[in-house]
């Protein structure tokens, strides 16, 4: 065979084995893209497309007449992609961008509870829930957390690889960003947001450096616009969520467990923000993202939209609201000795809070440059006072131990008893404010007379030691009200209660005859908090009508087109009294605003007829505490209000002056549905 025939024969052979392998490939394409096509296109849809959240809108919180007090503006933020993002070079462009973004007066995202500059210190107690969050990622990080500050920091510049030849101040800047997005977990599927509300001077500023700044993105979202300065305590705040909310804590559902809710969300903190969240946290839309298997982005889509929140009406009228603040703040910058203090208007027959203020307070729109000033106070202006602070009620509580001695038949209409300014009972000497000769109970009550209703309590506690405090109790003292805010409970002057309290503090004194005296006119253990008291006075002026006292009126859908939630008022409990009774405690309430009353002089001219109670609480190495608590019109009442001046001094001379401010307001524009604005009264 010659060479020709040989070679001839190779070339056949080759052939036929290429046309094998292309045959092969050509069916195994066949097979993939033809046959079995889609099963492959699902699965590489589902390894290479994901999802980033579009946050949604929070609703919105308006008054009762449906004028805005929480709105949303949209605001450019600088957002980081992680796909695009460089993680090489990450720790020196975070701190390039922040330089940017601080020269451009705003601030970065950083909560890492460590001081920005050297000495470094930690700002926030060892038991807070920033510090619980800053140890559970410690732990997960292998990093000690009894670290000190200063050691802390050194630790995190070698977990984040920082470099060594940075100053502590530009570490301690990448590092608080480095943990901020450790807790945002951002990640392919979540994005991080550097900073919000930037200027459209820094955008250019990014823009012109994009190619440094891969994956650095300006995006629109939603925040937080406070359209009052009043009612702080009321709205509350929103913020991200701690470690211990997303997991849950003492038996309470995480936000792990409930819908629409990510670890960098952002929820409501305290007030109604907090109390409504179910209402106002919105749907979050997503945004589809496509890469390669290189991780690269080949494409976008945005195939849901995110649903805004629900809108939340509350029941007060921001008027009425701002008007009590004032004149809270007035009168307490009045008298020398006052410190702070609370007030709450109620809304007599429904338990609807129409003004609640809580003084000293604070801006919600500057809370977060405020807070380490306002941590610091020692007036704890972020303490709501009306429904945390606990107060005795004084002389503000006889009318309660009145109705109660009547309807038990200890005492009539027609009881009186000497007041000769003391008297004697065992060992002690009891004194009243001034010397009323013999008086009934109205009398008593117009009075004040502490020595009528020590003479009451001793008979009280003779017939039965549990008879006042159950008669308290039905007027809603000592228990919660049921207000959305977190509030005290309160606690009700018993023998059994006292016991208890030795368990705790075995120095306390044991239960004496002479503390159902003191019980009687409001002292001994009794302390109530303001809407306790505001709320019980709004039953005694209903007529035992005892309502729930709460702030939302209605919930509606963030179009407005649908209501989710309209409130209905909760009626707790009637408490039964002879119509003698009322008459005989209203009459006597009354008569404290008329003249010989003891708030004459606050009330003389004016215009509607009420009634009210001057009580004066006295503090052990301070100045005692003033009260006064009213309700109008006398004939049909509408509105109940309770008034505590810390270091008030009296009543009828403390606090009187804001409850009739309060009413002049009222009585001016807060019931008059005339005098609401026009495009408000839809929501009415």
């Amino acid at each position: 065979m010659d060479n020709k025939t040989k070679l001839l024969r190779r070339l056949i052979a080759l052939c036929g084995v290429l046309l094998l392998v292309v045959g092969g490939a050509v069916t195994r394409l066949f097979s993939l893209q033809i046959v079995n096509g889609d099963q492959y296109q699902l699965k590489a849809q589902r390894k290479l497309t994901g999802n980033l959240t579009v946050t949604a809108s929070r609703g919105e919180i308006l008054d009762r007449y449906g004028r805005p007090l929480v709105t949303n503006k949209t605001v450019l933020s600088l957002r980081i992609d992680y796909a695009y993002w460089d993680k090489e070079k990450q720790n020196q462009n975070i701190l390039t961008l922040a330089q940017l973004v601080r020269a451009d007066g705003k601030t970065v995202e950083d909560s890492l509870p460590i001081s920005t500059t050297a000495p470094f210190t930690y700002t926030v107690a060892e038991d807070s829930a920033e510090r619980d969050t800053l140890n559970d990622y410690l732990k997960k990080k292998k990093i000690a957390t009894t670290l000190d500050a200063p050691a802390l920091i050194v630790a995190l510049r070698t977990l984040y690889e920082v470099d060594p030849a940075l100053s502590d101040a530009d570490a301690r800047t990448v590092v608080g960003v480095r943990y901020e997005m450790a807790k945002a977990d951002f990640s392919m599927f979540n994005s991080y947001i550097f900073a919000h509300d930037i200027s459209l001077d820094l955008i250019s500023k990014v823009k012109e450096r994009h190619q440094e700044f891969a994956g650095v993105d300006v995006e629109s979202e939603p925040v937080r616009e406070y359209r009052t300065a009043y009612a702080a305590h009321i709205l509350g705040r929103v913020g991200k969520m701690y470690a211990e909310e997303w997991k849950g804590q003492n038996g309470e559902q995480g936000y792990k467990d409930k819908p629409g809710y990510r670890m960098n969300s952002l929820v409501g903190k305290d007030g109604m923000e907090l109390a409504l969240e179910q209402y106002l946290h919105g749907t979050d839309g997503t945004r589809a993202v496509e890469t390669n298997i290189s991780g690269k982005v080949t494409g976008e889509e945005n195939p849901n939209q995110p649903k805004p929140g629900d809108n939340c009406i509350l029941t007060i009228d921001i008027a009425l609201q701002q008007a009590t603040e004032q004149a809270l703040a007035k009168r307490i910058s009045e008298i020398p000795e006052a410190t702070a203090g609370a007030a709450v208007a109620v809304q007599v027959g429904t338990g609807e809070v129409l003004a609640m203020a809580s003084y000293p307070t604070y801006n919600l729109g500057t809370f977060n440059q405020d807070y380490e000033k306002l941590s610091k106070d020692p007036l704890t202006p972020m303490v709501n006072r009306a429904t945390r602070g606990l107060y005795a009620p004084g002389s503000t509580f006889k009318p309660v131990t009145a109705a109660a001695a009547l309807e038990e038949g200890v005492i009539s209409t027609d009881t009186h008893f000497t007041c000769n300014h003391s008297m004697k009972f065992l060992n002690q000497t009891f004194k009243c404010t001034g010397t009323h000769g013999s008086i009934n109970v109205e009398t008593a009550i117009q009075k004040s007379c502490n020595i009528f209703f020590y003479n009451v309590g001793n008979l009280m506690g003779k017939n039965d030691p549990e008879a006042l405090s159950s008669w308290a109790k039905a007027f809603g003292l000592g228990v919660k009200t049921g207000i959305e805010l977190g509030e005290s409970t309160g606690k009700i002057a018993t023998p059994q209660g006292r016991q208890k309290m030795l368990e705790d503090a075995p120095y306390l004194n044991s239960w004496q005859p002479g503390d159902f005296l003191q019980a009687a006119i409001g002292q001994s253990d009794n302390i109530f908090t303001p809407i306790q008291i505001a709320n019980y006075v709004a039953t005694l002026a209903g007529n035992g009508k005892h309502y729930q006292a709460h702030l939302l009126k209605s919930v509606k859908t963030y179009d407005y087109s649908q209501t989710v939630v309209d409130d209905t008022p909760k009626l707790l409990n009637t408490v039964e009294m002879q119509p003698s009774t009322i008459e005989a405690v209203k009459t006597g309430m009354h008569d404290v605003v008329a003249e010989g009353g003891t708030a004459a002089a606050a009330f003389r001219g004016y215009p509607i007829d009420l009634a009210g109670k001057s009580g004066t609480a006295q503090i052990k190495g301070k100045a005692d505490n003033g009260l006064f608590v009213a309700f109008a019109p006398y004939n049909n009442p509408e509105i109940a209000v309770c008034v505590v001046i810390e270091g008030g001094k009296s009543g009828g001379g403390g606090a009187a002056p804001v409850v009739r401010s309060i009413l002049d307001a009222y009585f001016a524009t807060g019931s008059a549905a005339d005098n609401v604005p026009s495009e408000y009264t839809l929501l009415h």
